[in-house]
């Protein structure tokens, strides 16, 4: 799962019930992901509201959370990319 052309702008949604804040995905997207004063990963601006580009780090950063806190969506649609239900 690589490239905006398959998927579009895309959201990144965190479960922050789920996240123990290993920062894995940081270290995968750092572009895209931070932890919060709470050691909580968080979107960044753009991959929080209206959406961006789908990056090689964040697909990465998803399919490889721990816990699986994280969550892409379409930016358009609000469907879920990844991980796959």
């Amino acid at each position: 799962m690589t490239g905006s052309a398959e998927t579009g702008a895309v959201v990144v949604r965190v479960d922050r019930d789920r996240c123990i804040g290993s920062g894995m995905c940081t270290l995968s997207a750092p572009r895209s992901l931070a932890l919060d004063a709470d050691g909580r990963a968080q979107p960044v601006a753009e991959y929080a509201d209206g959406g961006a580009e789908l990056t090689d780090g964040l697909a990465e950063a998803v399919e490889f959370c721990p816990v699986e806190a994280l969550a892409l969506h379409s930016a358009r649609g609000g469907y879920r990319i990844a991980p796959a239900d």
